[in-house]
């Protein structure tokens, strides 16, 4: 463990001796251990508590960190590197300068901000952010350290039902991870859930399904040369991995972004239903209205969106969409649904 302090606010570190500068990193709040983690792999970049949309009952949402997608559309930019990241907040920015001194690329504008063509994410601006107008993406953890914050939400399981849901990024991708964790949260008679685009080392994370209760997998689009141009990926080996983890019986929800002019065309959704009807384990295929909430976090990556024109698909377009999901899938027993801000409707 490093060492955790709470000093005084920032003053100027440029005539501090070298080595209290190197120790104290411009007297500001220093978070024991990050300076070991500069660089270094980011596995977990969020725990969400208390939610009641990604499974049953009341959940623990873990969010693992890189994805192979990488979707226009994705609600979580912070996900897709599985690389150390800084955000930027500069609303909470109090001007002191103390990033402009340490940054040895010269890399922070005049206003706060970072110039991401001269960054090489060093990381020393975190150290003396006081105000923590810059964040760092993730951290690691060890599976002890992960069981025991999904632990803390064990009584509401009890009372309200539910358990924990891995999503991401991809936690396919961090197959040994996954499967360690999975097992831990199994023996202790947690629900286990996992959202996934699919995309991944089937021969890796088959190692984890034993201790999967059931899945929610996307599929975008069915067109594999569409759907490579959506998100940089076909769509051959997601559409594999759902059938192989369909035959270790696994329950399955299916689920399409609605993205207007994208993934909206009705051929689209045909086409997956009429795949959904042929999954044995899937009950469910669900379309998520497209948001842009998702959008603030590019700008905190110093990146651009690129749907800043895409309008939420009105729910007259869902019925329609979720309609002749049913009309394919009604008679395998199964059914479409859509979900808009977490709300779902079935229309048959």
């Amino acid at each position: 463990m490093g060492i955790n302090v709470i000093a005084f606010p920032y003053f100027s570190t440029k005539n501090m001796p070298k080595q209290s500068f190197d120790d104290w990193h411009g007297i500001c709040f220093i978070y024991g251990n990050r300076r070991k983690q500069e660089g270094g792999v980011r596995v977990i970049f969020n725990i969400q508590k208390c939610s009641i949309h990604d499974g049953e009952g009341l959940r623990t949402l873990v969010f693992f960190k890189g994805c192979p997608l990488k979707c226009k559309w994705c609600a979580n930019p912070e996900s897709q590197s599985y690389g150390a990241e800084i955000m930027e907040s500069p609303i909470r920015c109090i001007g002191c300068g103390a990033c402009r001194e340490i940054c040895p690329q010269a890399a922070i504008l005049e206003d706060g901000t970072i110039d991401r063509s001269l960054c090489d994410n060093c990381m020393k601006c975190i150290d003396v952010c006081y105000a923590e107008a810059k964040k760092i993406t993730g951290r690691e953890y060890a599976v002890e350290e992960l069981y025991k914050e999904i632990e803390k939400d064990k009584p509401f399981y009890s009372m309200f039902g539910g358990g924990v849901t891995f999503s991401g990024g991809e936690p396919l991708t961090h197959s040994e991870l996954l499967k360690d964790i999975a097992e831990k949260c199994h023996e202790k008679g947690i629900n286990v859930v996992v959202e996934s685009c699919g995309c991944g080392d089937f021969e890796k994370f088959k190692m984890a399904l034993p201790y999967i209760d059931s899945m929610f997998m996307d599929i975008k689009h069915i067109d594999a040369a569409v759907h490579k141009t959506l998100t940089g990926t076909g769509n051959e080996l997601i559409l594999d991995n759902i059938r192989k983890i369909s035959e270790y019986r696994i329950p399955l929800t299916i689920r399409t972004p609605i993205v207007p002019g994208l993934t909206d065309a009705e051929e689209n959704i045909r086409g997956i239903a009429e795949f959904v009807a042929g999954l044995q384990t899937a009950k469910e295929y669900e379309l998520l209205a497209y948001h842009s909430l998702g959008e603030s976090k590019y700008k905190a990556l110093g990146r651009g969106y690129g749907l800043e024109d895409t309008q939420t698909p009105d729910d007259e377009k869902m019925r329609e969409l979720v309609k002749i999901g049913n009309s394919i899938l009604l008679p395998y027993g199964k059914q479409c649904c859509w979900t808009k801000n977490n709300n779902k409707e079935v229309v048959k």
